[in-house]
């Protein structure tokens, strides 16, 4: 029992490995035909041993051996071979069951549907040959056995023949719906990864330009609606040049990242940070006035200056500061950008101002 339960782990575990590896989409896709497959042969196969027709019931169970047989391999490294072999296992045992066990009135024929989504999910794109094989190969198992088959055999009654057409009914929904649950969850989890590599920076973890501009113009909106009040503020790591020049870009990685997840910290939930360029990031604070701001932004200069970054192998650390620049929208404001050029504004006021240190836009009128 716990070696199935390794393996049905490892099929579980497929799809949180890699959110976005669609290879191991097509994996867990045959995995799960696979387990399904020996779950309807091991089914049959106990009903006609319940009846004493062993040789019968040796048939369904060696169906069902094929079906774990190419899971194992599946799951031991050898999909290709798995892939392939799934269709022609499937025909096969279909027709056998068709033509020995069942009759074409049953309808267990139409199991063969489930090739049609396998061949889709089951392949890459690029393997169109492939899924257009798979899909001739059950059409010719399909139209063989209504033409050839007898309609019903010795096994099966007319409530027998009813309940293996409700069974296969069941069995063939049940495979095409996990199947296309597999590909659902894994194309959100796709749309979900291409969006966070879209919106958020790679180094520092906070939201890129693109992603904090967007939501500056929502903020700004939203202001402008409900005459509320919003500030901006831009922050810019002093003398950042100075740190890569003498210590080398991954010191000066390391730097902003651990200024990033002070920001990012320190932020209240309606907030947002992002990385503005280079080693300049821009807060977007809703419903904030101006003199909040500052003290918000305070906040975040002093944890940051109060950081200390050791260096590998040596006893030097690195202390790091920061100015910060800080506007309110006004009464006259018309765009976001306006805010952001009045924030900046502030920053180069901070700088000439000494540096290490956070400014209102109107502190220079003062």
């Amino acid at each position: 029992m716990h070696f199935l339960k390794h393996y049905i782990k490892k099929l579980a575990l497929l799809s949180s490995i890699n959110a976005v590896d669609v290879d191991l989409n097509r994996k867990q896709v045959v995995n799960i035909t696979y387990l399904l497959s020996s779950v309807v042969g091991v089914i049959s196969g106990l009903v006609f041993l319940s009846y004493g027709w062993l040789i019968e019931s040796s048939v369904h169970f060696l169906g069902a051996a094929v079906s774990t047989t190419g899971y194992f391999l599946s799951i031991k490294g050898y999909a290709g071979s798995a892939r392939l072999l799934f269709p022609f296992a499937c025909s096969t045992y279909v027709t056998v069951c068709s033509f020995k066990f069942y009759g074409t009135d049953s309808h267990f024929s139409w199991l063969l549907i489930v090739l049609s989504a396998y061949s889709v999910t089951g392949f890459r794109v690029d393997r169109g040959k492939a899924q257009l094989l798979v899909c001739f190969f059950s059409l010719l198992a399909f139209a063989f056995i209504q033409l050839f088959a007898p309609k019903t055999t010795e096994y099966v009654s007319i409530d027998g023949r009813l309940l293996i057409a409700l069974a296969t009914f069941v069995a063939s929904a049940s495979m095409i719906v996990l199947i296309a649950g597999v590909v659902v969850t894994k194309l959100r989890k796709l749309n979900e990864h291409l969006r966070y590599l879209a919106e958020v920076d790679d180094l520092t973890k906070v939201y890129n330009r693109r992603k904090v501009l967007a939501e500056a113009v929502n903020v700004f909106a939203d202001a402008i609606m409900t005459n509320q009040r919003c500030s901006f503020a831009i922050l810019d790591l002093d003398h950042f040049k100075r740190i890569n020049d003498q210590y080398g870009h991954d010191i000066g990685d390391q730097v902003l990242q651990r200024c990033a997840e002070i920001m990012s910290n320190n932020i209240r939930r309606h907030d947002w940070v992002g990385r503005y360029g280079g080693e300049e990031f821009v807060f977007i604070l809703p419903n904030t006035r101006a003199e909040e701001a500052k003290s918000l932004m305070e906040s975040v200069r002093i944890q940051i200056s109060d950081m200390t970054i050791f260096l590998r192998d040596t006893d030097e650390r690195i202390h790091v500061t920061t100015s910060v620049g800080v506007a309110e929208i006004q009464d006259d404001t018309v765009r976001y950008e306006q805010i952001l050029a009045r924030a900046d504004k502030a920053l180069y006021m901070a700088k000439d101002a000494g540096r290490n240190r956070v400014m209102l836009d109107f502190d220079g009128a003062r």
